[in-house]
């Protein structure tokens, strides 16, 4: 008897340490498509894929044992340069288009700057008609994010909706890793599904990145953050020749590798 109590002790100390391990590894922002697939198509490494124009997009916010706010998150979507099309986002708390530079708590903007291409035809935009970002220009001063294909600015344009704040939520997130199976509901914070309707553009990456404020025991840090490679998502058109519009190059089979960039700043 002492043996099996001994052995059921061992078993749940090894259950509660693969569970806090499994809610540390949840980065704290995160893009899936529901029902999407793990793989890599040219130069998009490692990220969860759709073929379908209509699909419900997750963006959620993970909060670590120290976090006490989620704030100013916000949806970037890169587009390939040279198309223009639509996008409806409806769902969560409601998506605002950001196109204006707008000024938020801690003497920061987001963005940063005004848009400066017109790319939605189903959006006014700015005062000035432009709804789009044709560079980085949009981020918070002294944002260095990841550079992960295809967020770069040599093939890729930007649309930025305003998310608002994430609230902590117990155990609201799961883990949406392409490296290994999902893991359910293992993160405190907030999960927000949208429905997301594209037309015009051959493929659509989304991101998505906030300010982060945390309780550093003598004083109270702040930062901004971007979900890691391993955890954002693209819509593209099922033909490869649309896909190379994309500057993806040629179409490799849909199987997991790991990025090798940076996942954060």
């Amino acid at each position: 008897m002492k043996r099996t109590r001994k052995s059921l002790s061992w078993l749940l100390l090894a259950i509660l340490s693969v569970s806090a391990q499994s809610a540390l590894a949840v980065p704290v922002f995160q893009v899936y498509i529901d029902g999407a697939t793990a793989g890599t198509v040219g130069f998009d490494e490692n990220t969860w894929f759709t073929t379908s124009n209509s699909f419900d997009l997750i963006v959620s916010g993970a909060y670590g044992p120290q976090t006490i706010s989620l704030t100013e998150v916000t949806l970037l979507i890169s587009v390939p340069k040279g198309e223009t099309g639509t996008i409806s986002i409806t769902g969560g708390d409601g998506a605002v288009l950001l196109t204006d530079r707008t000024p938020a708590p801690g003497c920061f903007y987001n963005p940063n700057a005004d848009a400066g291409l017109d790319l939605l035809e189903n959006e006014a935009g700015s005062s000035n008609g432009y709804d789009a970002y044709s560079d980085k220009s949009f981020l918070p001063g002294d944002v260095e994010f990841n550079n992960h294909y295809p967020f770069k600015e040599d093939v890729s344009n930007f649309v930025l909706y305003g998310l608002g704040d994430f609230d902590k939520v117990l155990n609201a997130v799961s883990n949406y890793s392409t490296d290994e199976p999902i893991a359910y509901n293992i993160a405190d914070g907030e999960k927000k599904i949208y429905s997301v309707l594209l037309s015009g553009f051959s493929a659509a990456h989304f991101d998505a990145y906030g300010y982060l404020q945390t309780d550093g025991c003598k004083h109270f840090e702040s930062t901004w953050s971007i979900n890691p490679g391993s955890h954002d998502a693209t819509y593209t058109v099922p033909e490869p020749a649309s896909l190379l519009l994309l500057g993806l190059g040629a179409t490799t089979l849909l199987k997991p590798r790991r990025k090798s960039l940076p996942r954060s700043s």
